[in-house]
């Protein structure tokens, strides 16, 4: 949280004891990633380096400034054929006032050094900021900066309620928005008033033991299991082998927590109606319904708290996504609102 002087702006670093959306024992490290150094010489390569990606993650910060300057550094590529660098490696701002979100577009240089430039916004005295860092790419270091006359403080993060722990795939990390904070988690996030933790993992969302053994540590308010698109039954993973491992989940999340409640999620894509590439929808549509299948035996068989959000639920149509599952933003609103709907019920 130390300020440095540039010209005529104060710049406030921001460190990872000031960062929201991450696990508790994080804001005691140096990274700005999502997993701590203590898992990752027992989770596979690919799971620590998405890791290290700060999707979800954000800080919240009161200023009076009318232009608000941050820039940035990060390790990875800009962007990807199918993702703008504004979503890949950008940065979001919202403002809260009182109940209301309001959004802030800012001018930026994708540079050695990113800057996005918010400018001309007003002196908000009582609002609080809400900086989203990128979905898709490691940030190295991170500072906000403003006029040397004007006030600026971060939000206390010592004292919070119970999360939403999201373990997810690609979809839920945020691919393919346009920008961090239209991702799912995060649309969420602001609608509920809640944090939302992100662990997803582009391709890389297989209910695997460290990384549930992890989120089994979070004193949650709801745990959400979206898995399934990483998780196709195939000739290496039986419909038998993916029913375990979603008990498996239930099991390792139930011995911390018995009655939290946990969702179950279909695949997101599966039964888009006018869907023309027949044998993949047909893996969506299959996984998920040993997905179902799965929760109603758990169900049946006593199990307490445990909901399932539906692939129609979601409602996913031809507009919806840039490709096979990943979607725009307009998909990715439908995955919130749903979400949004049943963490109603699942939360009251």
């Amino acid at each position: 949280m130390t300020g440095v002087a540039q010209g005529q702006q104060q710049s406030y670093k921001v460190s990872s004891d000031v960062l929201k959306g991450r696990v508790k024992e994080m804001s005691n490290e140096s990274s700005l990633g999502r997993l701590p150094v203590r898992v990752k010489s027992h989770v596979r390569d690919a799971v620590w380096n998405l890791g290290e990606n700060s999707a979800g993650v954000y800080v919240d910060f009161r200023t009076d400034a009318d232009t608000i300057v941050v820039r940035y550094a990060v390790s990875g590529n800009l962007n990807m054929p199918h993702m703008p660098s504004t979503g890949v490696s950008g940065v979001d701002l919202y403002l809260k006032e009182g109940n209301s979100w309001q959004w802030a577009y800012g001018s930026y240089q994708f540079k050695d050094t990113i800057q996005y430039t918010f400018s001309n916004i007003g002196r908000n005295k009582s609002g609080t900021y809400r900086l989203y860092l990128p979905l898709y790419n490691t940030v190295k270091w991170l500072e906000i900066s403003v006029d040397k006359s004007q006030q600026f403080s971060f939000v206390d993060n010592k004292e919070k309620a119970a999360p939403i722990v999201v373990y997810g795939t690609s979809i839920a990390q945020g691919a393919c928005v346009s920008r961090p904070g239209m991702a799912w988690t995060n649309v969420v996030g602001r609608s509920l008033g809640k944090e939302v933790i992100n662990l997803a993992f582009s391709g890389n969302g297989r209910l695997e033991k460290t990384v549930l053994d992890l989120i089994a540590q979070e004193d949650a308010a709801v745990f959400v299991l979206d898995c399934l698109p990483n998780l196709p039954v195939t000739p290496s993973r039986t419909e038998k082998q993916l029913d375990s491992l979603i008990v498996g989940a239930v099991k390792t999340i139930r011995a911390k927590h018995p009655t939290v409640p946990i969702i179950l999620t279909g695949h997101s894509s599966a039964f888009t109606p006018g869907f023309l590439n027949k044998s993949t929808r047909a893996e969506y549509e299959r996984s998920t319904e040993v997905g179902k299948a799965t929760f109603d035996r758990l169900v049946k068989e006593g199990g307490r708290n445990l909901y399932w959000l539906d692939s129609r639920e979601i409602d996913l149509d031809i507009n919806s996504t840039v490709d096979y599952a990943h979607p725009n933003d307009y998909g990715m609103d439908k995955i919130a609102q749903a979400y949004i709907r049943l963490l109603k019920k699942v939360l009251k």
